[in-house]
């Protein structure tokens, strides 16, 4: 299934209406305004509608629709396109049926109940009903079966300002699912990292094959393994969940990476989207407050992750350049460091060969650090994975500005090594 339609649109038709009173189970009028005005945005801006002053349709790449069901299946038999998103739900499994039967050998369907649509952060491309919020072009690309988790990563991205290249919401996936669209993202340039969230996968053996072959990081959080989230599930997108041990299972034997929890999802797609899967075993610690740097070392160990014993040439151009500081991995060096002090001894632990990664832990309260002299970071050159933690959510703000598109940041010593633990696994 090719998908440039649905992501390089030339023209787009929005047919809805503005005006009616909707049901609960449709888009709401004034949702329909706000995906009509971001849609004007679009560099591809094509033929934007309201049904109710249209008498024909034109041809279009990508039709968004948010109509009741009934109205849906009566307005897509007059369509001329190669793509309708479905925003709104409802739709019982006959009218599923009869779209499908409508939609045959004529366009492909994102839905129903897809509600945000896509993303396209290349050419401004933005179905959702979400105003005025700045997404960086980056090469993170989501797919989402739930427009909740889906909005929600994408708040993660725009708050911890990473880039995103695509987002897709997938909804019921009664025609395009999660494999058609993994394997898209397998071949678009743009996307180094793929995220998903899932309540079921239609295809379970094709997927497992696509991701076995991927060179890419995939991340994917399955939700829908508790019995009671199970009948939710079925509930929410039609959805047919198995056992998590089933899935996890698969997911290990293709090197797929299975996050917990949506800050997970986020965070390893952090990750990943700089560095390629390796084989990280020994971590060097550099902090500018002892007890984080203790934290952290019990963390490491906690998860089975092992520090770095420097080797002697290490200790000694330690010792040489910042006298009176102990050659000791976690390596504390004191709360009046400044951002060449990082850099100064990032520049020495880089070379060491018994290290594979670096953690830094920078915290601005109570020390001399300020978030600006951080970017001398971005100065260091190394092949090694190289992440850093700001405990706390504002100071971490601060530093993730400052060295955003260079070292992954994180604001809890425990994410920080899960995500090392994670990468560690290959």
């Amino acid at each position: 299934m090719n998908f440039n339609s649905l992501f390089y649109p030339r023209s787009v038709l929005l047919i809805g209406s503005s005006k009616k009173e909707h049901s609960t189970i449709m888009v709401k009028p004034e949702i329909f305004r706000r995906v009509y005005l971001n849609l004007h945005d679009f560099e591809g801006y094509g033929a934007v509608s309201d049904i109710e002053k249209m008498h024909k349709y034109p041809s279009t790449d990508l039709t968004i629709i948010s109509l009741s069901p009934k109205d849906v299946i009566s307005e897509s038999k007059h369509l001329k396109t190669k793509f309708l998103i479905i925003l709104s739900g409802g739709f019982s499994p006959e009218q599923r049926k009869q779209l499908l039967k409508i939609s045959k050998n004529k366009f492909n369907i994102i839905g129903p109940n897809s509600v945000c649509g896509v993303i396209n952060s290349e050419n401004k491309l933005n179905t959702t009903f979400e105003r005025e919020f700045d997404l960086k072009q980056g090469h993170i690309s989501v797919i989402s079966q739930s427009g909740g988790v889906g909005v929600a990563l994408l708040d993660y991205m725009i708050s911890n300002k990473v880039g995103a290249s695509k987002f897709v919401w997938v909804g019921d996936m009664i025609d395009a699912n999660e494999c058609d669209l993994l394997e898209y993202m397998l071949k678009d340039k743009k996307t180094k990292t793929i995220l998903l969230y899932l309540e079921s996968i239609k295809e379970p053996r094709r997927f497992m094959e696509i991701a076995g072959k991927s060179s890419k990081p995939i991340i994917v959080l399955k939700s829908g393994t508790s019995e009671k989230s199970k009948e939710r599930a079925e509930t929410h997108t039609d959805s047919l969940s198995t056992k998590s041990e089933i899935y996890s299972a698969a997911f290990k034997q293709t090197n797929v990476i299975e996050a917990e929890s949506i800050s997970d999802l986020f965070n390893y797609g952090m990750l990943f989207e700089r560095y390629k899967k390796r084989n990280v075993k020994n971590v060097a610690i550099i902090s500018n407050t002892g007890g984080s740097s203790i934290i952290a070392s019990d963390t490491c160990h906690k998860m089975g992750i092992k520090l770095a014993d420097l080797s002697e040439n290490t200790k000694k151009e330690i010792e040489k350049k910042f006298p009176g500081l102990d050659a000791i991995n976690p390596l504390d060096i004191r709360a009046d460091a400044n951002g060449d002090r990082f850099k100064e001894m990032g520049d020495i632990i880089v070379k060491d060969r018994n290290v594979d990664s670096i953690l830094f832990i920078m915290q601005l309260r109570s020390c001399l650090l300020e978030a600006v002299d951080i970017q001398a970071l971005k100065r260091l050159k190394t092949g090694k994975v190289v992440i850093g933690c700001t405990p706390g959510p504002d100071d971490c703000k601060k530093i993730q500005f400052f060295l955003r598109d260079s070292v992954p940041v994180y604001n809890s010593i425990e994410d920080a090594v899960k995500v090392l633990k994670e990468v560690s696994k290959f």
